[in-house]
């Protein structure tokens, strides 16, 4: 984030972490005392909210500070802050625990080269059908699909291979 920063010519002192949040005015105040309003909220993906809060181009016009700040742009800055729903932050959290790391470094071992080759081999990256049936259809048969090949490989071919007495 801080290389995204120092592309765009914001200096340290102007970073987002700078700003001051007061969620009872719904407003950001920057580093040098401006109050910025609350413009809108976006969903970039499910259990995750993003604030949008603006200063006005009329105030960062007038800064003689303006190029530390948002050097790069003609109209004011925006600047957006994630918030995680309860849901989200209760998963978080859990997930901080050595028993949940545990865990899934389990299923990194078991489950994920399965998803890797499903989508390498198969292709599995978008189902070709639509309806809740015809997914669970296509899954099964991808998942039949490795079940065998992973038979093959353990259990039929070393007696393929052997030598009869």
């Amino acid at each position: 984030m801080k290389k995204a920063y120092a592309r765009r010519g914001v200096t340290p002192e102007f970073q987002a972490e700078r700003f001051v949040l007061n969620p009872q005015a719904h407003t950001l105040t920057c580093p040098r005392g401006q109050r910025w309003v609350y413009q809108q909220a976006q969903h970039d993906r499910a259990g995750v909210r993003q604030h949008v809060y603006g200063a006005r181009a009329a105030d960062c016009r007038a800064w003689a500070s303006r190029p530390q700040c948002c050097p790069t742009r003609q109209q004011g800055r925006t600047i957006a802050r994630t918030e995680n729903s309860p849901e989200v932050a209760v998963f978080l959290e859990k997930m901080q625990t050595p028993e949940a790391q545990k865990i899934c470094r389990e299923r990194a071992r078991v489950a994920e080269f399965t998803h890797a080759w499903l989508k390498a081999k198969i292709g599995l990256r978008q189902f070709r059908v639509r309806g809740l049936n015809k997914v669970l259809c296509e899954t099964l048969w991808a998942a039949l699909t490795y079940n065998l090949q992973q038979w093959f490989r353990i259990v039929w071919r070393p007696q393929q291979f052997t030598a009869p007495a």
